[in-house]
């Protein structure tokens, strides 16, 4: 029998119910646009402010919004998937809604326009910043009536610029801890996002179609130059140039397009198409086929045997001369297998579209990504069939990427050309990722691939969690070179029967594998857990304890010892979230040579588990200096973050952190001994992130004494001490003159405290030397 120090007991209220498909009448394969409609449909109809004759209309109303709270961010719908209810952690605390006609009005306004990008807080950051597209950002709240004055003129522009500049909107109610992070502060506000540029310009000027567009269109740095008679002259003959070249016919009773449509075009054929303007008074034009209803003329790459130019004649509309000129752009290139196994050797990315029968449609998306820098092709599956297969495409059309160095993957967002160039820019970077083929597949898993370490993803297309993950884990590898670990995605609606094979019962499910040892990634699917997870794996701050090595190393735990252990259970939802924060907690101590930080996995140590008693997760045990095996243990409830359980582990440490009134502070000054002061306020979050490392580094330096002082008890010694931010960590070191010397010491962690104690040290050890 051990003795309990401190006992607490979690009682998780869940909320019971339909499933939330279900309730929403949607159905798993749902995309977030269809989960939004969904709710907002039933939200107007349910809302109890019109059922008032329904004394259940609060509760099922509450159902309806957690179901929507759910299913629209991918972690959560991730786990609801997998475990359903039990893997959500809901508290029971008061569940609240809005008016009617919040929901009839308000809630996501631009939930239906098809130029308008809608941002949340989980792509913005790889959307928006670094990107090679240019953005305009309209921060709003749904609540705020200025925001829905906006509305309609931003719909316009965005429809107005499409091709030219990304038009997006971020519903700051919805991701209010992204509005923070960029430091909104009024609704709406407007950030002009330049080319690979990671801060925006704040647009301030008027809300009109009129000043917005100008706005953008300024900013895009494109000069249209005039070309002059003797020129037009000669670019009518032919003449060698790089790119096909459009010129604007302007002048006279010309009807000539504004200077903000030619800016536009020149905008949206960028790289593509040279654009100049002809001004011409006299009338004199220099071709007999142009008139005064030409608006422009398109001249091709100049070929000797072939060459004329194209009149542009009598267009109603600027879109409609956008489409005549992405009919002249080359057609994409047909690609064969032979072909795509030729190009798999060279250097450069392809996006190539694969099809069955007519490819006009995708021809022209093409041509309309063509500003993108990447090589374009197509393959027709039925033609090439065998290698589709191989590649795992089943449906059409779809795109994929071929990457530098032979890797492959295929796009699973949706086909618009903003999605398909956001999964461009990323997945030609992420060289260290490939969809996996069988045969690949089997020789990783049957341990017939060397010394390789593989990250493994599996996953299915129409699991909009997934699709999320992918995107994570491209960002995630980036930080490994391939002799480290590769990284590889299987989908399970092309390989079903070897994901039944290896019991891959839910999506995503992924793993790491390092010869005969296969680690589950079962938290939060994030790349920093995926490069935590990888690096812990290769570097581990956590034991593993197992029903082998438990008794050897902590039943026989010696009183100079600390364990402190986490015994969890891979699906429990707290579980997931507690897995990184306890790897902090693990690498904060690890320079303290007499704790040591474990875990055990309860679903496959279930007979060690139940012979401790674990009956719940995760459950966080510490057992103590002073005792020996498992005589004593302190159960921990607190908050499952690495602060709150490091500074409940520090107060069970041996105590070297003495707490200084304004006597024993004074007391310093006449002390022979070298101290350092912690200055801090209780209220002080930055004070409360700094207590634990402050004791940590008090047991790894031991010439040192370490105190601290409360400044809201002993103000006038932390005001003769000249203290003015908090926490401010003073070194008072003694002088050759029986003076105290005080030095700042910046460092925030044990370690860096440490290091700049034992340098300041060091220094003063070397300037008594010289003296």
């Amino acid at each position: 029998m051990y003795k309990v120090i401190l006992t607490f007991f979690v009682t998780i209220s869940l909320i019971h119910g339909e499933d939330y498909y279900e309730i929403l009448g949607i159905s798993k394969t749902a995309g977030q646009d269809e989960i939004r409609k969904a709710f907002k449909k039933l939200a107007i109809i349910h809302h109890p402010d019109k059922n008032s004759d329904d004394p259940n209309a609060h509760d099922k109303f509450i159902q309806l919004t957690m179901a929507y709270e759910v299913l629209k961010e991918p972690d959560s719908r991730r786990k609801y998937d997998l475990y359903g209810k039990d893997g959500l952690d809901i508290s029971d605390k008061k569940q609240t809604y809005h008016s009617w006609s919040y929901y009839q009005d308000n809630f996501d306004i631009y939930e239906d326009d098809q130029y308008v990008v809608t941002l949340e807080k989980h792509d913005y950051f790889e959307s928006v910043t670094n990107s090679d597209s240019t953005w305009f950002v309209n921060f709003y709240s749904p609540m705020c009536s200025h925001c829905h004055h906006l509305a309609p003129v931003w719909k316009e522009v965005a429809k107005l610029l499409d091709g030219v500049v990304k038009i997006a909107a971020v519903n700051c109610e919805d991701n209010w801890h992204l509005c923070h992070q960029v430091g909104i502060r009024a609704y709406p506000t407007l950030f002009h996002f330049k080319k690979n540029s990671q801060h925006g310009t704040h647009y301030t000027g008027r809300h009109t179609q009129e000043a917005i567009v100008q706005f953008a269109l300024d900013r895009q740095n494109i000069h249209l130059p005039e070309i002059s008679k003797s020129q037009w002259k000669l670019i009518l003959r032919g003449m060698e140039t790089e790119r096909p070249m459009l010129v604007f016919i302007c002048g006279g009773q010309q009807n000539c397009f504004t200077s903000e449509e030619k800016l536009t075009v020149a905008a949206i054929f960028d790289k593509v198409i040279d654009v100049k303007i002809f001004v011409c008074e006299d009338g004199n034009w220099g071709h007999r086929k142009i008139s005064y209803n030409t608006h422009a003329v398109y001249l091709p790459i100049y070929n000797a045997s072939s060459w004329e130019p194209i009149f542009l004649n009598d267009f109603p509309d600027l879109n409609t001369l956008i489409e005549k000129l992405l009919d002249q752009l080359p057609t994409p290139q047909e690609l064969t297998e032979n072909n795509f196994e030729n190009i798999k050797e060279t250097d450069t990315a392809w996006l190539i579209c694969f099809y069955l029968g007519d490819s006009a449609a995708a021809d022209t998306q093409m041509k309309k990504l063509s500003t993108v820098n990447i090589n374009f092709g197509k393959i027709n599956c039925g033609r090439n069939g065998q290698l589709c297969s191989k590649l795992g495409v089943n449906r059409y059309p779809i795109w994929g990427v071929l990457k530098p160095g032979g890797a492959f993957e295929l796009h699973h967002g949706k086909n618009t050309n903003n999605d398909i160039i956001k999964f461009v820019q990323i997945s030609a970077k992420a060289t260290n990722v490939r969809a996996l083929t069988a045969v690949e597949i089997l020789s990783i898993l049957q341990r017939n691939s060397g010394n390789e370490v593989w990250f493994l993803d599996w996953y299915a297309p129409w699991c909009p969690p997934c699709i999320h993950f992918l995107s994570e884990l491209r960002r995630a590898s980036l930080e490994f070179d391939v002799s480290i670990v590769r990284f590889g995605t299987i989908d399970c609606t092309v390989h079903a029967m070897l994901c039944r094979q290896y019991n891959i019962h839910s999506y995503p499910t992924a793993m790491l594998i390092n010869g005969s040892n296969t680690h589950q990634f079962t938290v939060q699917k994030t790349a920093t857990n995926v490069i935590q997870f990888i690096n812990e794996r290769r570097n581990p701050s956590v034991i593993e304890l197992t029903s082998e090595n438990f008794h050897r190393k902590l039943a026989k735990k010696k009183s100079k010892v600390m364990w402190i252990v986490d015994y969890f259970a891979p699906w429990c939802g707290p579980c997931q979230r507690l897995a990184p924060e306890w790897i902090i907690v693990a690498k904060s101590l690890s320079d303290l040579s007499f704790i040591n930080v474990a875990s055990v996995n309860c679903e496959v140590e279930a007979s060690l588990c139940a012979s401790q008693g674990v009956r719940s997760y995760p459950n966080i045990r510490l057992y103590p200096i002073g005792s020996e095996g498992l005589n004593t243990v302190a159960l921990y409830n607190g908050k499952r973050d690495s602060l709150s359980i490091l500074t409940w582990i520090t107060t069970l440490l041996p105590k070297k952190v003495r707490d200084l009134n304004s006597s024993e502070y004074r007391e310093i000054f006449n002390s022979k001994h070298m101290w350092i002061v912690d200055f801090y306020v209780p209220r002080c979050g930055h004070c409360q992130r700094m207590e634990p490392q402050f004791a940590i580094a008090a047991q790894l330096v031991e010439k040192v004494r370490f105190g601290r002082i409360n400044c809201n008890f002993y103000m006038y010694d932390c005001e003769q001490a000249n203290i003015q931010i908090f926490p401010t960590l003073i070194l008072y070191k003694l002088r050759r003159n029986n003076s105290y010397d005080g030095v700042r010491i910046i460092g925030t962690t044990a370690k860096t405290i440490r290091d700049e104690i034992l340098e300041t040290i060091t220094n003063s050890r070397i300037k008594h030397d010289e003296l």
